[in-house]
């Protein structure tokens, strides 16, 4: 019985064939099924706290723009109190905690014996180049207590760089100052201690400038200026080492944190949306193809 149902079948449809074929027409096209919108995995439960990613990353770049606005105000700042003129050193020295980079003339005698030194630094008015004639003016900073004329307090000055060689002050009698003398310094503060430390008493020398505790060997005031360029004299430390200088790659970050922002919120939207055709996209698709 379904043997013969099975050739009934068969003979219908090689029928239909022969006689299409015999009146010219083509044989009628099976229309496509129309396929579902292939769905993505749903944002629920794994998918929208993703969203943190970027919503960070936006955040950090946005707060990077106002850290770049912020040090671009305080690098213009520094600058102004550069190019100012020289003001008397305040009554109140703790004044000076708010006058960081400003100019200031005072005038007194230097106490050389009590030397202090900072290092290892190089010579800011060099040029910044490469190789052994850099490395050649490595050295240090010296400073030595100054006392003021006007008043009862004993300061630090930073006279400048000489090189290591030359940091024994019987190699440079020369330029040892002695009497009454009138200069321009800027003044400065402690630098961040460094990570690492040193021993002064064991080095000769300080890694960074920390104003109290060379204030307490040298029996001064916490206060502390760079000389001047000005200042300089034959066969004594070179004058003006005060560097302006602070990072600025604020713009960098911004950067970055832009485009991840954009890269994560990139595969979130390739994992977890999907847009479903229009109806009329469908449509569209189905009338041509029965045109075919």
């Amino acid at each position: 019985m379904h043997s013969l149902l099975f050739c009934r079948a068969v003979c219908r449809k090689v029928n239909f064939r022969h006689l299409s074929k015999a009146a010219g027409e083509k044989p009628p096209r099976q229309m496509p099924r129309e396929k579902p919108a292939i769905r993505k995995r749903s944002p629920g439960g794994g998918g929208y706290p993703l969203l943190i990613i970027p919503l960070t990353t936006f955040g950090l770049g946005t707060w990077q723009i106002q850290r770049r606005t912020w040090k671009l105000n305080l690098i213009q700042e520094l600058e102004e109190k550069m190019l100012a003129e020289p003001v008397p050193l305040p009554s109140n020295l703790d004044d000076l905690k708010n006058m960081e980079y400003r100019k200031v003339k005072v005038r007194g005698t230097f106490d050389h014996s009590k030397e202090l030194f900072i290092g290892p630094r190089t010579n800011a008015n060099e040029p910044e180049t490469m190789g052994s004639a850099r490395a050649a003016t490595v050295g240090v900073h010296v400073i030595t207590p100054f006392k003021l004329s006007d008043r009862t307090e004993t300061i630090l000055v930073n006279r400048g760089h000489v090189p290591f060689t030359a940091r024994p002050q019987q190699l440079r009698q020369d330029g040892q100052i002695e009497g009454e003398v009138e200069l321009v310094g800027v003044v400065r503060l402690s630098d961040k201690r460094n990570l690492f430390g040193n021993d002064p008493l064991k080095d000769g020398y300080w890694l960074t400038r920390d104003i109290h505790e060379m204030a307490d060997i040298a029996e001064t005031s916490p206060v502390f200026i760079d000389a001047d360029l000005k200042s300089t004299v034959k066969g004594g430390p070179q004058g003006g080492q005060t560097r302006v200088q602070l990072r600025n790659e604020h713009m960098t970050y911004i950067i970055t944190w832009y485009a991840l922002t954009v890269l994560t919120l990139w595969i979130w939207v390739r994992n977890y949306h999907s847009v479903k055709p229009h109806s009329s996209v469908v449509e569209f698709i189905k009338r041509e193809h029965r045109k075919l």
